[in-house]
């Protein structure tokens, strides 16, 4: 029993005027799809030789439906059916012999501004309407095949169907372009040779090389990338025939044999007999013996001409003069006569072909049109680099250059784009070869040495056009910030935080990589991640037994940046000259749906404090105050405090990061806190190591009281300001008081080495700030 949507689905089309359901839904174990034999009969058909009036036909339906596709099939009967192909339908051939269908399945679902429907994203999608749905546009489309309306003047051009069911399976890739038509505008009606060099791809294909004409004159030399320029010694020759118009016969039929292919060589200087003859000398000895027939074609139905098209034909043999009935003259003629009498009949082998061109394998999507034609260099071919030079290739970039010195290490698989085949090998070398394997028009170089490479710069870094730093490495922006070229590029340098939490992405346009401008955009981000770094969490031994540590980053968030990267790229072609552009995003955990959002720039939310007598600025974020708070709601009503840490920063004020709870050996009353000291130097010695930060000073909080300084406060950081061990001469206290109402407030003093201090004042313009570090002598 068909299932319940199917029966329904054929139960609504029996309603339907101009359709007859001839058989209940029968399964075809061969296809393992549902069939239902009907009859369409439109109310305004018009006469047409090649449409009856009533025509039988056969849907296919999956088990899927209404999801899956509908197949709707002429049937294959000896009257009232469709044998012509039309277009908009597969190659209209009789079916095999255990089929009452032919193969000539109509296409209703893409041709909606044809059928006077809204096309596709108008379909139905429950069981009962979807197959009315098709039913009614299949009556449009036979009304329109009998008018010869199913082509109209806006809609893309269609290829003919070509058989090629009786021919090996052998695709010929070719390589056409508008700027390619202009070179066979005065080759209509000739022919010549080709060379066709075999590509090692899974299905038997050859790639269209040099076109000469019969004089061996150069006619055409396609452009190719790596991939296919790498195989010029594996080729066999081949030959062409370039027709003026299209070879298609109403209703919209490819030439089956000779004899109906010779009517487009009328009026053209090449006989396709003559043709044969000419071209066996050539092709007899090969291996696959090919003729590309080659006509223009528009881009749409009413468009002139702009492209040529290459149909390939097999010639399984060549004609014989030997073999003719009753002999023959030897004129010279004898071959042409030969192929005139015995090939006129015979069935032309049509082979595939596809075009491989850069303009048509990037129409479904690619970057800017500036990026495509480029000299792009991208130094790091590392997780991050791999991806986005991937990226690049499929989305049309054509000149590329990798830069590394790295071997392609067994570990790398985790997040890499490069395979166990590569193991042991250079990974620019290996991502080069990589790149033009994946698109026949891309050139990529490799440079398997560090950036920049000793001596004279080659060529290729000193004709880029866009350079791309995936490497996060400090030495290689300043080597770029070394270099001045001659003309104006598109920097970009990305990195990626912990765990891949973050991109950081430069771009810039400019002479020279604006290293400084990196710097005061990234210097806050660069000690945010240090902050941040969990040394348990965020690195792990490469291997057991294996010191070396390597960073846990899931290749999923690479490849999210990889592709982010390149959007960025898209947008640096709206910089100005030395203009630059710094962008952080960020994603959630891993156990979080995956977002994408600007980033918040750090330490943005604090306030800031100046002396009012030294030249002096301490900013404090939010986050340090909150985190003093929520310690002091904790201990309350015993006093707490704590060591503040940070940074002193050339270009801003000294920058709070870190405000510790007390350490363990503290002691915490109402009336007296003393701040311990149990592991509070290893706690300072490995911040500074390795995050970057230094002691600044105290805080402390006064429960129930105002945030004024006391005495045995003056004394502990007068002690403080005088240590050698803590090496700050000039230490801060932040006091936290609480009123009644239990709201908090708080005082800033400086203290320094000569037991003197200043009670900092809270400014409201930033702006206005003059700085000096706090570990400097005033």
């Amino acid at each position: 029993m068909p299932p319940h949507e199917i029966t329904e689905a054929v139960a609504a089309i029996a309603e339907r005027d101009g359709v007859t359901v001839l058989k209940d839904p029968y399964r075809d174990d061969s296809n393992g799809q549902w069939i239902v034999k009907i009859r369409l009969s439109p109310d305004d058909l018009e006469p047409h030789p090649d449409v009856p009036r009533e025509t039988g036909w056969y849907l296919h339906l999956r088990d899927t439906y209404p999801a899956g596709s509908i197949g709707i099939y002429p049937a294959d009967q000896e009257e009232n059916t469709i044998t012509a192909t039309f277009p908009h339908q597969k190659l209209n051939v009789a079916g095999s012999d255990d089929t009452p269908w032919r193969r000539g399945d109509i296409c209703v679902a893409r041709y909606g501004h044809t059928l006077s429907q809204t096309g596709a994203t108008g379909e139905p999608s429950t069981s009962r309407d979807r197959l009315c749905w098709h039913m009614d546009r299949a009556l449009r489309w036979l009304s329109n095949a009998a008018k010869g309306e199913l082509r109209k003047p806006d809609e893309p051009f269609e290829i003919p169907a070509f058989d090629t069911n009786s021919a090996s399976a052998t695709t010929i890739a070719f390589n056409e372009t508008q700027e390619s038509f202009s070179d066979w505008r005065t080759a209509y009606g000739q022919w010549g040779t080709v060379n066709l060099r075999s590509l090692p791809t899974a299905e038997e294909t050859y790639a269209t090389g040099t076109f000469k004409d019969s004089d061996d004159e150069v006619v055409y030399q396609p452009q190719w990338g790596g991939y296919i320029d790498s195989n010029p010694d594996d080729s066999v020759s081949g030959a062409w025939a370039l027709l003026e118009e299209v070879p298609i016969e109403p209703p919209w039929e490819a030439p089956e044999t000779w004899e109906q292919l010779d009517v487009f060589f009328e009026g053209t200087e090449t006989d396709p007999y003559e043709l044969r003859a000419n071209i066996k000398p050539v092709l007899d000895d090969e291996p696959v013996k090919v003729l590309l027939i080659g006509f223009p074609i528009p881009a749409t139905v009413d468009g002139d001409p702009e492209i040529i098209y290459w149909q390939p034909i097999e010639i399984k043999e060549f004609k014989d003069p030997n073999d003719l009935s009753g002999g023959f003259r030897d004129t010279g003629k004898g071959p042409e006569i030969a192929e005139r009498r015995e090939a006129r009949e015979e069935q032309i082998r049509w082979l595939d072909s596809d075009n491989w061109s850069h303009e048509q394998l990037t129409r479904r999507g690619h970057m800017t049109e500036w990026f495509l034609d480029r000299n792009i260099v991208l130094i790091g071919a590392g997780a991050l680099g791999s991806m986005v030079a991937e990226n690049l290739v499929r989305a049309g970039c054509q000149q590329l250059t990798i830069i590394d010195n790295d071997t392609y290490e067994i570990g790398n698989v985790a997040r890499h784009t490069l395979t166990i085949d590569e193991v042991g090998g250079n990974k620019a070398t290996a991502i080069a070869d990589r790149l033009e394997s994946i698109a026949p028009y891309a050139q990529v170089l490799d440079v398997d040495s560090a950036f920049p490479p000793s001596g004279e710069l080659p060529e290729p870094i000193r004709e880029a056009e866009v350079v791309i730093d995936c490497t996060a490495s400090r030495g290689v922006r300043r080597a770029l910030d070394a270099i001045r070229w001659n003309h104006p590029v598109v920097f970009c340098s990305a990195a990626m935080g912990r765990r891949a939490n973050r991109l950081f992405c430069f771009t810039a346009y400019s002479h020279t990589f604006p290293y400084s401008d990196y710097n005061e955009a990234f210097d806050p981000w660069r000690l945010q991640e240090q902050i941040e770094w969990d040394e348990d969490e965020d690195a792990i031994p490469e291997r057991v037994g294996c010191w070396h540590p390597a960073s846990v980053i899931r290749t999923d968030r690479v490849m999210t940046w990889a592709g982010t990267v390149t959007r960025l790229l898209d947008q640096a072609t709206a910089l100005s000259l030395r203009e630059n552009h710094f962008t952080v995003l960020e994603t959630g955990s891993d156990d979080e749906l995956p977002t994408i959002s600007q980033a918040t720039p750090p330490f943005q939310d604090g306030t800031i404090w100046r002396a009012p007598e030294s030249p002096i600025t301490v900013q404090i974020p939010a986050t340090c105050l909150e985190a003093m708070y929520d310690r002091c709601r904790k201990e309350h009503p015993c006093e707490t405090g704590g060591i503040l840490a940070g940074t002193d920063r050339l270009d801003g004020p000294a920058l709070v990061v870190n405000a510790r709870d007390p350490p363990r050996d503290s002691i915490q009353e109402p009336t007296r806190f003393l701040r311990g000291t149990d592991k509070v130097e290893e706690w300072l010695k490995d911040a500074r190591e390795s995050i970057g930060i230094d002691y600044l000073g105290e805080w402390h909080y006064h429960p129930g009281a105002s945030p004024d300084i006391s005495r045995d406060d003056r004394t502990a950081m007068n002690e403080i300001a005088n240590d050698d061990g803590y090496d700050c001469p000039h230490p801060l206290l932040f006091i936290v008081g609480q009123d009644e109402e239990g709201q908090f407030s708080i005082n800033a003093y400086l203290f320094h080495d000569s037991k003197e201090y200043e009670q900092l004042e809270r400014i409201d313009n930033p702006d206005a700030v003059s700085t000096l570090n706090v570990g400097d002598d005033i």
